[in-house]
């Protein structure tokens, strides 16, 4: 036949690629089979992927069919030029296959270049190129992933042959045992002569299971590295021959001793902080007991700690006193902890004292002034400190650098204010006392300043909230529930400082129970 006869009898290039792409689809390897791309003169000017294998995968992360149509110079301008290209050219010309090792890949990825390493091996078939390719950095990649994983979790992983007795490791499972890889794996057995003699039957236990059941079995022992015991927790199962036969362990190890540590160290912690917050719970109700019941006047105190520090210098008194009269003080000593609650303590009773021996508030707030400056020096307090007549209804308060005592009459809030300087500032200071008379259902509010305080915000301001939540609150119930109602709308605008809350009612006769 002649030429023209004779090309009829050769398959095109799309039946080729249909042929070449049915072989492809069972070939395991990253490959694709690319034909030239010719000008009019004849030259290759470039090579079009007509065929790929579906496991094959470029530096763009195109895949499989992804590829067929792309063209070399188009796709991977970097070829251009490269001995890959060169290579292209010659396997055409010459039919002898070639490898290209190492081959390196660069893009560019929202403008930041990547590089890939590939090893590429050529063949010439049917007037194309057979192109198959291995990706060398991904693998690398993996491994530093892998070793990155076994380092950053203190994990290690093991085979041991239970035919043959041979046994691999990875590089982290010599460095938790403290191994030098040269001196290569241990037997399994080893294990009972290193382990913890307390942990030794959790190592024979542990043998039994994996060889009887075959697993996975998990367990945790400690083993002696260098000079001191280590935790490990491994977990290992058996693999089988189809008769059931053991073949071998495969085991994965974690050091888990810092976490240990810190597990130890975190309950030791933890009981501390129990058995501190029960002797704080122990202090402060010694410190600030339930309130008694005083005749003519209905009372409800609180004490809210505060979150960072249970034990705080925020107090209250409200004690009935010879002839037919109460004390009513609330006070604050600066700062949390035990020092504060000491100050506190010491003010608190004598306050008492005091009030007992007669004196007015005035003169007590004197005396604890004085009480501050030859024993805390140190420490800067707060008061505020009232008598009440229960015949005639007389109140009698001065103040002490504290938040002033709020009236409640009707439904409307008033601020008693009769200011005096901190306790603790000056060695010799004076005071003087207001009164006023009040009726029957008043309502007296003494409080510390974390109900009212608040970073970034006044205490005026906080004073004019609290009054409004108060305003709001008492025309909803009868006089008798007042004092529960407005105690359950007080929170503290502050949990990083303690509070205490009085809240007195004014008993229009003896007959209703305080």
């Amino acid at each position: 036949m002649s030429g023209p006869s004779a090309n009829m009898g050769e398959p095109s290039a799309e039946v080729m690629a249909g042929l070449v792409q049915t072989m492809l689809d069972a070939v395991p390897i990253q490959s694709a089979w690319l034909t030239p791309v010719r000008d009019e003169t004849g030259k290759v000017v470039d090579f079009e992927v007509l065929a790929a294998s579906p496991g094959a995968r470029d530096i763009h992360e195109r895949a499989g069919k992804e590829l067929v149509g792309l063209r070399t110079l188009d796709a991977y301008p970097g070829v251009g030029g490269s001995p890959l290209w060169d290579a292209f050219i010659r396997v055409l010309e010459t039919g002898e296959p070639e490898e290209i090792d190492p081959h390196v890949q660069r893009r560019h990825e929202e403008g930041f270049p990547s590089l890939a390493t590939y090893g590429v091996r050529l063949a010439r078939l049917q007037g194309g190129l057979f192109v198959s390719w291995v990706r060398h950095d991904q693998e690398e990649r993996l491994s530093a992933r892998l070793l990155h994983t076994e380092r950053l979790g203190h994990l290690g992983w093991g085979h041991w042959s239970l035919v043959t007795d041979e046994a691999e490791w990875s590089d982290q499972l010599y460095a938790i045992h403290g191994r030098d890889p040269a001196e290569g794996p241990f037997a399994l057995e080893y294990y009972r002569e290193i382990a913890h003699p307390d942990d030794v039957p959790i190592v024979e236990h542990a043998l039994t299971t994996l060889t009887s059941s075959g697993g996975p079995h998990e367990f945790e022992v400690r083993i002696r590295v260098g000079d001191e015991y280590r935790h490990i927790r491994a977990t290992a199962e058996v693999s089988r021959d189809a008769s059931g036969r053991p073949l071998e362990i495969h085991g994965v190890v974690q050091d888990v001793t810092d976490w240990r540590r810190t597990a130890s160290e975190l309950a030791e912690v933890t009981q501390r902080l129990e058995e501190e917050s029960q002797l704080t719970a122990r202090l402060q109700s010694i410190i600030l007991p339930v309130q008694d019941a005083v005749p003519g006047l209905q009372i409800a105190v609180r004490y809210f700690p505060a979150e960072t520090a249970p034990l705080g210098g925020d107090w209250y008194q409200a004690i009935h006193l010879d002839h037919g009269e109460t004390l009513l003080a609330v006070g604050d000593v600066a700062g949390h902890g035990l020092a504060a609650a000491s100050a506190m303590a010491k003010l608190r009773h004598a306050i008492t004292g005091l009030a007992f021996a007669d004196h007015d508030p005035a003169q007590i707030l004197v005396a604890l002034n004085r009480l501050l400056r030859r024993m805390r020096p140190d420490v800067l307090a707060t008061s505020v400190v009232a008598r009440y007549r229960t015949k005639d209804r007389v109140l009698r308060w001065t103040h002490a650098g504290h938040p002033p005592m709020l009236l409640v009459r009707g439904t409307r809030v008033h601020r008693l204010l009769h200011p005096g300087v901190l306790l603790g500032v000056f060695e010799d200071v004076t005071y003087s006392c207001a009164e006023i008379q009040l009726e029957p259902d008043d309502l007296l509010l003494m409080f510390t300043d974390g109900l009212i305080e608040r970073p970034g915000r006044d205490l005026f301001e906080g004073l004019d909230i609290l009054s409004a939540a108060i305003a709001e609150t008492v025309p909803k119930v009868p006089p008798r529930d007042r004092v529960a109602a407005v105690m359950d709308a007080l929170a503290p605008s502050n949990t990083g400082d303690d509070t205490c809350i009085l809240v007195a009612r004014i008993l229009p006769d003896s007959t209703e129970v305080s």
